[in-house]
């Protein structure tokens, strides 16, 4: 069955402090999932597990992982990285992170397609360059032969997802995928999100943007403290919510349409 799939998923820090209480979610080939939830809430710590990377000294402590009916949490971490790119793809939240900052971008972009779909350098090149025109950057010469602190940060946010766009993971986990982006740069970037979602990638999707979590999301989870207290539609949660962080956010969200955005990480 193509679902991945989180069962009451647990994550607890080294010293013992839970991180996630028994989260449940699933998300299909095709559809949007967001999750929000106030800082420190476990939102970032889920997208980790999922990947398994759930951070030092952090442990998956109960529950399941399954990706299209494969438990992934016993896999050794060999074999998870052999998902990466290909069944599970990773958008950051800050896109340096992503990059080698010693290397041309087109150099670690040709690596990575010759390494994970076996590639000519040739092959691997040309793949590179019209993925990025896919995404928006039509200078695609000048963005791979640059290092990743030549480019920008809207930039970098979309070589990571013409990345993606040539590898076609079946899953994209997004970490607040248009935080640190203007206007422009954060609708080329959800104008890609979508094309995802239509060419029937499953996305998990971070956000605290309320436009963006209702563009793209089908269904909405929102964590507090580590456990997942309301879900629905974006609308739905606006229009009815029912926890004290969710009917701030709605308030905030209110103000945004109106003009008057103040958004304030609670």
């Amino acid at each position: 069955m193509a679902i991945l799939k989180l069962d009451r998923l647990a994550v607890t820090a080294a010293g013992g402090r839970m991180l996630l209480r028994g989260v449940s979610l699933q998300v299909r080939l095709g559809e949007a999932v967001g999750v929000t939830g106030e800082s420190g809430s476990g939102k970032t710590t889920l997208l980790k597990a999922a990947m398994g990377v759930p951070g030092k000294g952090c442990s998956v402590s109960g529950g399941s992982i399954e990706l299209d009916g494969r438990r992934l949490e016993g896999l050794a971490p060999g074999e998870r990285r052999l998902l990466a790119g290909t069944s599970l793809g990773f958008i950051p939240q800050l896109p340096m992170t992503a990059f080698d900052a010693r290397i041309e971008v087109g150099r670690q972009m040709r690596a990575i397609f010759r390494k994970r779909l076996g590639l000519s350098r040739a092959a691997a090149s040309e793949l590179a360059r019209e993925k990025l025109r896919q995404a928006n950057l039509p200078d695609a010469d000048r963005v791979l032969a640059s290092r990743p602190g030549a480019l920008s940060g809207g930039m970098l946010q979309r070589t990571t997802i013409a990345i993606l766009l040539g590898l076609q993971p079946s899953y994209v986990l997004a970490d607040e995928p248009t935080s640190a982006l203007d206007p422009d740069n954060r609708e080329a970037v959800v104008r890609l999100l979508l094309q995802m979602k239509s060419a029937s990638a499953g996305l998990l999707i971070v956000s605290h943007d309320p436009e963006v979590l209702e563009r793209l999301c089908d269904r909405v989870l929102v964590l507090h403290d580590g456990e997942l207290v309301e879900q629905g539609s974006m609308a739905e949660l606006l229009a009815r919510p029912r926890r004290g962080w969710t009917r701030r956010f709605a308030a905030t969200a209110l103000q945004q349409r109106e003009g008057e955005w103040a958004w304030e990480r609670w």
